[in-house]
């Protein structure tokens, strides 16, 4: 099969932009955003009840020796379908995608021993913007569908108070981060971590540095059409649901939050902020 690759990142960082970059390119097929998550827990459901049928007729024949079956070998098919999706998505580039963010996460490790040829980008986001752009969507949501899950999942305390909610996903996406990277040192020649901040700073260069990661080609005229055709304004333009691609924050809440909530954040955060190299703005920036 084509090349295989895995992409995504905490949400909210950034994960749909780096998705449409890698599929404008002629040799790269990453076309959709999976939910891998789903797909595992159907798998895990599966087993569970699976045995719990065996164990049933066991004991309606009063069968004196009963073997559960191993959760691994229902993972391992889990493993062959996710591959068969990757061969379905298009057979005929060289570069083929899978954008994730859960599973991604959960299983660094396992899929790069599962897939030894595949590579994996990950992209990173301050937790500052990452918190204030999941509240914006999660109110969007709230409005669009009524529902009030979106609004609970930002609630900290029982409270639906912003200034919480961020402090609260600050000490997360640190706690997360620094869970990340470590995985990633034995395969460190597979990865390839990238943070938002680099990408809206350095468009050009950033986006050689991924396909140069997969091995695909960087010629000029594909770069600078991928440029313009991953623009906000273009993602704007051509999306369905254009309030989307709102506002591409990089500026830590700054002209959002009160500068003791920024500052707050950012001492709860400032490892994870170190070990993907995100510079946290001076006054002057």
């Amino acid at each position: 099969m084509s090349n295989l690759f895995f992409c995504g990142g905490l949400p909210k960082s950034g994960t749909t932009l780096l998705q449409r970059i890698l599929d404008l390119h002629p040799e790269v097929s990453c076309n959709s955003e999976d939910n891998l998550e789903f797909l595992a827990q159907s798998f895990l459901d599966i087993h569970n009840k699976y045995n719990f049928i065996l164990s049933s007729l066991a004991s309606r024949t009063g069968a004196e020796k009963f073997k559960k079956i191993d959760k691994g070998v229902f993972l391992k098919n889990l493993y062959y379908l996710i591959k068969d999706i990757a061969i379905n998505r298009n057979e005929k580039v060289k570069f083929i995608g899978l954008s994730d963010n859960n599973f991604l996460l959960k299983n660094l490790v396992n899929l790069s021993n599962v897939f030894p040829n595949s590579k994996t980008i990950l992209i990173f986001r301050n937790p500052i913007d990452t918190a204030l752009s999941a509240w914006d969507h999660n109110q969007r949501l709230y409005k669009k569908e009524k529902s009030e899950e979106h609004l609970n999942i930002m609630r900290i305390d029982g409270e639906l108070d912003l200034n919480k909610y961020i402090i609260y996903r600050s000490k997360l996406w640190n706690k997360q981060v620094k869970s990340l990277l470590p995985q990633t040192e034995k395969i460190s020649h597979k990865f390839l971590p990238i943070t938002y901040e680099d990408l809206c700073m350095n468009k050009k260069k950033v986006i050689k540095k991924i396909f140069q990661h997969l091995g695909c080609s960087c010629d000029e005229e594909i770069i600078s059409k991928i440029i313009e055709e991953s623009s906000l304004e273009r993602m704007r333009k051509t999306s369905p649901d254009p309030i989307f691609f709102n506002k591409g924050r990089i500026n830590f809440g700054r002209k959002e939050l009160d500068s003791v909530t920024i500052k707050s954040a950012i001492n709860f955060s400032n490892e994870g902020l170190d070990l993907v190299n995100i510079q946290v703005p001076t006054d002057k920036n």
